[in-house]
């Protein structure tokens, strides 16, 4: 375990942030002999008790649930609150070990902005608060996994270089990982696209992640070839969140959402996974992008996606009350969650016949929110 026991150091006081000395007026009693006056008192104790407060955060791989690939990480952190305790903290840790962050304040609560960073994984940043005299954690701090990143590698093997008259052809932006593209008069090559179909219509999601992986790239998005392969990319992506393997799920998704023209399914799955692994801004985020541009969808569409925005925007913040701390957070998670829940409930069932899909959703809802009152009056 790594500890941090810093102690807090005050802001210099300026002006009206000034602690005063309560000062009695001089009485001068002056005699034939001496002047008498009151001597002063001592200065007042900061109201409370001071204690200490900590918290804990361990790394895991947000696909396993196991330890991180790099065996060191980063930590930065910044206190926000009290604001009377300047502090902060850059240090390269090990991976392996809970964090400890601790500090003596006489506040109700401890504030940190918490940033993690790996080597092979994308950053998280959070907020964590902990009560006055209280310890939190370890607090599971899922980081997803940069798959054009590999920890710890062997060295790729050397390539022989192609002829002079055979340069390579870089692969379209955004494209993915797979293979490029053969330049033969047939076609590309779907053998692996198919067979990642036949794997994913039989639930077999190892073996369509697989197929799909060897996948050629299209040479133009456009194409009808660039249409499948956008297309299962999104069924890649889904295949990975069966598996849970989320930080793989979220290379994927955000790939086939800068390929060609993505799909609203593609922009609510990649939502949904980045709200899951924590990145909680940028899920709301995409799904933001996804409203704004409802308005070019036909009417029956506006009214199965916009239902289904409010459904994962409900989605996001039962996360947020899953992985809440203190009872403050659990309440206001907890009641973002019922309102935005409630809050698609009421426009799903407005729509005349209600689809199968928003349907089952609503059900769905119905029991998250009978489940968050549960657990917040437990």
């Amino acid at each position: 375990m790594v500890n941090r026991n810093l102690a807090p150091r005050p802001r210099r006081p300026f002006f009206g942030a000034m602690r005063h000395r309560r000062l009695a007026t001089p009485l001068v009693l002056c005699g034939a002999v001496a002047c008498y006056g009151p001597p002063d008192l001592p200065p007042e104790e900061p109201a409370g008790n001071v204690e200490p407060a900590a918290v804990l955060v361990q790394a895991v791989d947000a696909g396993t649930g196991a330890a991180l690939s790099d065996d060191e990480m980063t930590v930065r952190y910044l206190v926000r609150s009290p604001v009377v305790l300047d502090e902060s903290a850059v240090e390269r840790v090990t991976s392996r070990e809970p964090y400890q962050i601790r500090h003596v304040i006489h506040e109700d609560s401890l504030v940190l902005e918490l940033r993690l960073e790996a080597s092979s994984y994308h950053r998280l940043d959070t907020v964590l608060a902990v009560a006055k005299g209280a310890t939190a954690g370890p607090l599971t701090m899922r980081l997803s996994r940069r798959l054009d990143v590999v920890a710890g590698g062997a060295a790729p093997a050397a390539v022989t270089p192609p002829p002079a008259d055979a340069p390579l052809q870089p692969p379209p932006s955004g494209g993915g990982r797979g293979t490029l593209p053969p330049t033969t008069a047939a076609g590309p090559d779907r053998t692996s696209l198919l067979a990642g179909n036949r794997a994913f219509e039989r639930q077999s999601w190892l073996e369509a992640t697989e197929a799909y992986a060897r996948m050629p790239l299209p040479a133009d998005p456009d194409s009808e070839y660039g249409r499948e392969y956008q297309d299962a990319l999104l069924r890649r992506g889904v295949a990975h969140i069966n598996r849970a393997e989320f930080g793989a799920a979220l290379e994927v998704l955000e790939s086939a959402s800068a390929y060609g023209t993505p799909g609203f399914q593609t922009l609510l799955r990649l939502s949904a996974v980045q709200c899951a692994v924590g990145r909680t801004e940028e899920g709301r985020g995409t799904l933001a992008q996804l409203q704004r541009g409802l308005n070019r969808r036909t009417q029956n569409e506006q009214l199965l996606v916009g239902a289904l925005i409010e459904y994962e925007r409900g989605i996001c913040s039962n996360g947020e009350f899953d992985r809440a701390e203190t009872t403050r957070d659990r309440v206001r998670t907890g009641s973002a969650a019922i309102q935005e829940l409630q809050a698609f409930i009421d426009f799903g069932e407005r729509i005349d016949p209600v689809p199968p899909l928003v349907q089952r959703a609503i059900e769905d809802a119905r029991n998250r929110i009978e489940d968050i009152r549960r657990r917040m009056v437990g």
